[in-house]
């Protein structure tokens, strides 16, 4: 969530720089994470880890709730 939005009560830097992000993303990937959970809700965040790119990670993001009217969505 910090890489999109300043969040976080014991947080008081913001939000991750861009060069941050990417030192996280590298720690990630050397330790042996895969899986990256994000969300329309945390500001720009899946937009900055297209910037960064995210090969090798399988991307989880969560969506708001579906109209009503959708009615006939595959899951």
């Amino acid at each position: 969530m910090q890489f999109g939005l300043a969040y976080g009560v014991a947080n008081p830097n913001g939000r991750v720089g861009m060069d941050e992000a990417a030192a996280i993303l590298e720690g990630a990937r050397a330790g042996g994470v895969d899986m990256l959970d994000t969300a329309i809700a945390y500001g720009d965040s899946e937009a900055r880890l297209g910037e960064l790119g995210t090969e090798g990670f399988h991307i989880v993001s969560k969506l708001p709730p579906l109209p009503d009217r959708c009615v006939d969505v595959k899951s």
